[in-house]
Protein backbone atom coordinates (compact mmCIF):
# COMPACT_ATOMS: atom_id res chain seq x y z
CA UNK A 1 0.00 0.00 0.00
CA UNK A 2 3.00 2.30 0.96
CA UNK A 3 4.62 1.70 -2.26
CA UNK A 4 1.48 2.61 -4.80
CA UNK A 5 0.47 5.81 -2.28
CA UNK A 6 4.42 6.76 -3.14
CA UNK A 7 4.40 5.88 -6.56
CA UNK A 8 0.56 8.09 -7.31
CA UNK A 9 2.27 10.88 -5.50
CA UNK A 10 5.26 10.43 -8.20
CA UNK A 11 3.09 10.41 -10.71
CA UNK A 12 0.72 13.32 -9.80
CA UNK A 13 4.35 15.26 -9.34
CA UNK A 14 5.68 14.29 -12.97
CA UNK A 15 1.94 15.42 -14.10
CA UNK A 16 2.48 18.39 -12.61
CA UNK A 17 5.86 19.39 -13.86
CA UNK A 18 4.99 18.68 -17.28
CA UNK A 19 1.78 21.38 -17.53
CA UNK A 20 3.74 23.83 -15.78
CA UNK A 21 6.36 23.35 -18.60
CA UNK A 22 4.00 23.46 -21.22
CA UNK A 23 2.31 26.68 -20.03
CA UNK A 24 5.83 28.08 -19.43
CA UNK A 25 6.49 27.16 -23.35
CA UNK A 26 3.13 28.48 -24.45
CA UNK A 27 3.64 31.46 -22.74
CA UNK A 28 7.19 32.43 -23.73
CA UNK A 29 6.87 31.24 -27.54
CA UNK A 30 3.51 33.47 -27.65
CA UNK A 31 5.22 36.36 -26.42
CA UNK A 32 9.22 36.27 -27.49
CA UNK A 33 8.90 39.08 -29.20
CA UNK A 34 6.75 41.24 -26.47
CA UNK A 35 9.43 40.32 -23.81
CA UNK A 36 12.55 41.10 -25.80
CA UNK A 37 10.83 44.80 -26.04
CA UNK A 38 10.25 45.12 -22.31
CA UNK A 39 14.01 44.88 -21.73
CA UNK A 40 15.08 47.21 -24.12
CA UNK A 41 16.32 51.09 -22.85
CA UNK A 42 17.48 50.05 -19.49
CA UNK A 43 20.31 51.60 -17.70
CA UNK A 44 23.52 50.07 -17.75
CA UNK A 45 23.73 50.17 -14.17
CA UNK A 46 20.05 47.80 -14.13
CA UNK A 47 21.53 45.34 -16.58
CA UNK A 48 24.13 44.48 -14.43
CA UNK A 49 22.05 44.25 -11.17
CA UNK A 50 19.54 41.72 -13.06
CA UNK A 51 22.80 39.61 -14.30
CA UNK A 52 24.22 39.94 -10.34
CA UNK A 53 21.12 38.72 -9.10
CA UNK A 54 20.48 35.55 -11.58
CA UNK A 55 24.38 34.85 -11.09
CA UNK A 56 23.49 34.72 -6.79
CA UNK A 57 20.45 32.71 -8.01
CA UNK A 58 22.93 30.17 -9.85
CA UNK A 59 25.88 30.11 -7.09
CA UNK A 60 22.96 29.59 -4.53
CA UNK A 61 21.80 26.78 -6.23
CA UNK A 62 25.18 24.97 -7.26
CA UNK A 63 26.01 24.58 -3.72
CA UNK A 64 23.19 23.49 -2.76
CA UNK A 65 21.64 21.40 -5.96
CA UNK A 66 17.77 20.17 -5.09
CA UNK A 67 15.29 20.62 -7.99
CA UNK A 68 15.96 22.17 -11.12
CA UNK A 69 12.24 23.77 -10.80
CA UNK A 70 12.73 25.11 -8.05
CA UNK A 71 15.70 27.06 -9.81
CA UNK A 72 14.01 27.75 -12.57
CA UNK A 73 11.09 29.65 -10.69
CA UNK A 74 13.77 31.40 -8.51
CA UNK A 75 15.01 32.84 -11.91
CA UNK A 76 11.43 33.61 -13.34
CA UNK A 77 11.08 35.58 -9.73
CA UNK A 78 14.07 37.34 -10.37
CA UNK A 79 13.31 38.43 -13.84
CA UNK A 80 9.37 39.41 -12.87
CA UNK A 81 10.85 41.48 -10.01
CA UNK A 82 13.54 43.40 -11.99
CA UNK A 83 10.62 43.95 -14.78
CA UNK A 84 8.70 45.62 -11.91
CA UNK A 85 11.13 47.79 -10.99
CA UNK A 86 11.42 49.05 -14.86
CA UNK A 87 7.59 49.64 -14.65
CA UNK A 88 7.54 46.78 -17.43
CA UNK A 89 4.14 45.07 -17.97
CA UNK A 90 5.99 41.32 -19.15
CA UNK A 91 6.29 41.25 -15.37
CA UNK A 92 3.18 39.63 -15.44
CA UNK A 93 4.13 36.56 -17.45
CA UNK A 94 7.49 35.56 -15.44
CA UNK A 95 4.98 35.75 -12.55
CA UNK A 96 2.55 34.06 -13.67
CA UNK A 97 5.46 31.10 -14.09
CA UNK A 98 6.90 31.57 -10.96
CA UNK A 99 3.48 31.80 -9.14
CA UNK A 100 3.22 28.20 -10.48
CA UNK A 101 6.38 26.94 -9.45
CA UNK A 102 6.50 28.16 -6.03
CA UNK A 103 3.46 27.75 -5.28
CA UNK A 104 3.83 23.67 -6.25
CA UNK A 105 6.87 23.67 -4.34
CA UNK A 106 5.37 25.32 -1.14
CA UNK A 107 2.58 23.07 -1.52
CA UNK A 108 5.11 20.17 -1.38
CA UNK A 109 6.61 21.65 1.60
CA UNK A 110 3.94 22.27 3.53
CA UNK A 111 4.46 25.69 3.91
CA UNK A 112 0.75 27.06 2.96
CA UNK A 113 1.40 30.76 3.11
CA UNK A 114 3.34 30.29 0.37
CA UNK A 115 0.63 28.42 -1.69
CA UNK A 116 -1.86 30.85 -0.88
CA UNK A 117 0.12 33.64 -2.02
CA UNK A 118 1.09 32.15 -5.01
CA UNK A 119 -2.43 31.20 -5.84
CA UNK A 120 -3.29 34.83 -5.68
CA UNK A 121 -0.36 35.88 -7.57
CA UNK A 122 -1.37 33.87 -10.73
CA UNK A 123 -5.14 35.28 -10.40
CA UNK A 124 -3.76 38.87 -9.87
CA UNK A 125 -0.57 38.54 -12.94
CA UNK A 126 -3.70 37.79 -14.89
CA UNK A 127 -5.75 40.41 -14.12
CA UNK A 128 -2.78 42.79 -13.95
CA UNK A 129 -1.20 42.23 -17.86
CA UNK A 130 -4.45 43.23 -18.77
CA UNK A 131 -5.51 46.54 -16.63
CA UNK A 132 -1.72 47.56 -17.51
CA UNK A 133 -1.99 46.89 -21.27
CA UNK A 134 -5.10 48.39 -21.04
CA UNK A 135 -3.87 51.42 -19.03
CA UNK A 136 -0.65 52.18 -21.57
CA UNK A 137 -1.02 55.15 -23.95
CA UNK A 138 1.13 53.04 -26.31
CA UNK A 139 -0.20 49.96 -25.87
CA UNK A 140 3.04 48.62 -24.44
CA UNK A 141 1.77 48.00 -20.99
CA UNK A 142 4.71 50.42 -19.61
CA UNK A 143 4.29 51.96 -16.94
CA UNK A 144 4.14 55.93 -17.62
CA UNK A 145 1.69 57.74 -14.75
CA UNK A 146 2.96 56.25 -11.26
CA UNK A 147 0.85 57.00 -8.37
CA UNK A 148 1.80 57.61 -4.31
CA UNK A 149 -0.29 56.80 -1.53
CA UNK A 150 -0.96 60.22 0.51
CA UNK A 151 -2.48 60.94 3.96
CA UNK A 152 -5.23 59.12 4.18
CA UNK A 153 -4.62 56.42 1.27
CA UNK A 154 -2.45 54.97 3.79
CA UNK A 155 -5.39 54.37 6.27
CA UNK A 156 -7.39 53.02 3.33
CA UNK A 157 -4.19 50.70 2.19
CA UNK A 158 -3.49 49.48 6.16
CA UNK A 159 -7.33 48.88 6.16
CA UNK A 160 -7.15 46.26 3.52
CA UNK A 161 -3.48 44.84 4.61
CA UNK A 162 -5.81 43.88 8.08
CA UNK A 163 -8.94 42.61 6.62
CA UNK A 164 -6.65 40.11 3.95
CA UNK A 165 -4.64 39.11 6.91
CA UNK A 166 -7.68 38.29 8.88
CA UNK A 167 -9.10 36.22 6.04
CA UNK A 168 -5.64 34.45 5.25
CA UNK A 169 -5.69 33.34 9.11
CA UNK A 170 -9.21 32.24 9.06
CA UNK A 171 -8.19 30.23 5.82
CA UNK A 172 -5.06 28.57 6.97
CA UNK A 173 -6.66 27.84 10.26
CA UNK A 174 -8.22 24.91 8.44
CA UNK A 175 -5.12 23.67 7.24
CA UNK A 176 -3.64 23.56 10.44
CA UNK A 177 -0.75 25.44 9.61
CA UNK A 178 1.98 25.29 12.04
CA UNK A 179 2.81 29.02 11.98
CA UNK A 180 -0.56 30.75 11.29
CA UNK A 181 0.04 34.13 12.66
CA UNK A 182 3.55 34.61 10.63
CA UNK A 183 2.06 32.59 7.38
CA UNK A 184 -1.07 35.35 7.10
CA UNK A 185 0.89 38.21 8.44
CA UNK A 186 3.16 37.43 5.59
CA UNK A 187 0.58 36.81 2.37
CA UNK A 188 -1.45 39.69 3.77
CA UNK A 189 1.52 42.32 3.31
CA UNK A 190 2.51 40.83 -0.15
CA UNK A 191 -0.63 40.54 -1.27
CA UNK A 192 -1.56 44.58 -0.68
CA UNK A 193 1.79 45.09 -2.48
CA UNK A 194 0.35 43.59 -5.49
CA UNK A 195 -3.24 45.00 -5.72
CA UNK A 196 -1.28 48.22 -5.02
CA UNK A 197 1.45 47.74 -7.94
CA UNK A 198 -1.88 46.60 -9.85
CA UNK A 199 -3.02 49.98 -9.40
CA UNK A 200 0.42 51.19 -10.60
CA UNK A 201 1.19 52.56 -7.03
CA UNK A 202 4.46 53.36 -6.28
CA UNK A 203 3.75 52.27 -2.44
CA UNK A 204 4.04 48.83 -3.60
CA UNK A 205 7.42 48.88 -2.74
CA UNK A 206 7.07 49.73 0.89
CA UNK A 207 4.97 46.55 1.17
CA UNK A 208 6.75 44.55 -1.21
CA UNK A 209 9.87 44.65 1.14
CA UNK A 210 8.06 43.89 4.21
CA UNK A 211 6.84 40.87 2.21
CA UNK A 212 9.50 39.86 1.33
CA UNK A 213 11.97 40.53 4.68
CA UNK A 214 8.62 37.70 5.87
CA UNK A 215 9.15 35.45 3.64
CA UNK A 216 13.18 35.27 3.63
CA UNK A 217 11.86 34.34 7.94
CA UNK A 218 9.41 31.69 5.76
CA UNK A 219 11.94 29.58 3.26
CA UNK A 220 15.08 29.91 5.90
CA UNK A 221 12.48 27.88 8.31
CA UNK A 222 11.24 25.50 5.63
CA UNK A 223 14.98 25.25 4.30
CA UNK A 224 16.13 23.99 7.79
CA UNK A 225 13.62 22.06 9.06
CA UNK A 226 11.29 21.26 6.33
CA UNK A 227 13.59 19.64 3.39
CA UNK A 228 13.40 23.06 1.47
CA UNK A 229 15.43 24.52 -0.69
CA UNK A 230 17.39 27.52 -0.02
CA UNK A 231 17.38 28.67 -3.57
CA UNK A 232 14.46 30.67 -2.78
CA UNK A 233 15.49 31.77 0.57
CA UNK A 234 18.10 33.28 -1.58
CA UNK A 235 15.58 34.58 -4.53
CA UNK A 236 13.97 36.57 -1.40
CA UNK A 237 16.96 37.38 -0.51
CA UNK A 238 17.71 39.54 -3.56
CA UNK A 239 14.11 40.55 -3.97
CA UNK A 240 14.18 42.43 -0.72
CA UNK A 241 17.63 44.46 -2.71
CA UNK A 242 15.26 45.16 -5.57
CA UNK A 243 12.56 46.45 -3.26
CA UNK A 244 15.04 49.11 -2.35
CA UNK A 245 15.70 49.51 -5.91
CA UNK A 246 12.04 49.69 -7.49
CA UNK A 247 10.88 52.20 -4.72
CA UNK A 248 13.74 54.90 -5.99
CA UNK A 249 13.42 53.51 -9.92
CA UNK A 250 9.32 54.46 -9.83
CA UNK A 251 9.78 57.69 -8.17
CA UNK A 252 11.98 59.06 -11.05
CA UNK A 253 9.42 57.57 -13.55
CA UNK A 254 6.98 60.32 -12.02
CA UNK A 255 9.46 62.76 -11.81
CA UNK A 256 10.14 62.33 -15.78
CA UNK A 257 6.33 62.23 -16.55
Amino acid sequence: MTSDANKSKLMKSSILQKVIITVARGLFEMSANFIINDFKGWQRKSYLFLIIMILVQLIAFLFNPSSWITLVGGLSGIICVNLIAQGKVSNYIFGFISALIIGYFGLKTRVYAEVLLQTFYIIMDITGLFAWLKASKDGTGSVTEVKVLRGVQWLYAGVIWLVIGLAAYYLLGFVNDAQQTLDAVTFSVSATGMLLMINRYQSQFVFWLLGNLFSIILWFKAGTHAGGDYALFVMYCMYTFNSIYGMIHWLKIKKNN
